[in-house]
């Protein structure tokens, strides 16, 4: 019987963080186009993709995948803000 308060109390627990993630992943959609968008122009006028940004971007999707998996339960690791910042 203890257990199965326990459990659903670490269940509620994981309310916040996803609410938070779900906005996070929102805002991480938004980036993507902006980032899309000012790539595009940077390669139009360079010649040549900004390699900061193409870093960024790889990063971002990383983080977006680790986000996606925890809101699915297919893990149990928070991402950032609760880890770092997925290095690429």
């Amino acid at each position: 019987m203890e257990t199965e308060v326990t459990e659903k109390q670490s269940r509620w627990q994981r309310l916040i963080p996803m609410i938070i993630l779900l906005v996070g992943m929102s805002a991480a959609e938004a980036l993507y186009y902006i980032l899309a968008l000012v790539q595009f122009i940077w390669a139009m006028i360079e010649g040549e993709p900004n390699e900061r940004l193409t870093k960024f971007g790889a990063s971002l999707a990383e983080w977006t995948r680790q986000d996606g998996r925890y809101l699915t339960y297919a893990s149990e690791e928070k991402p950032f803000p609760w880890a770092e910042w997925p290095k690429v």
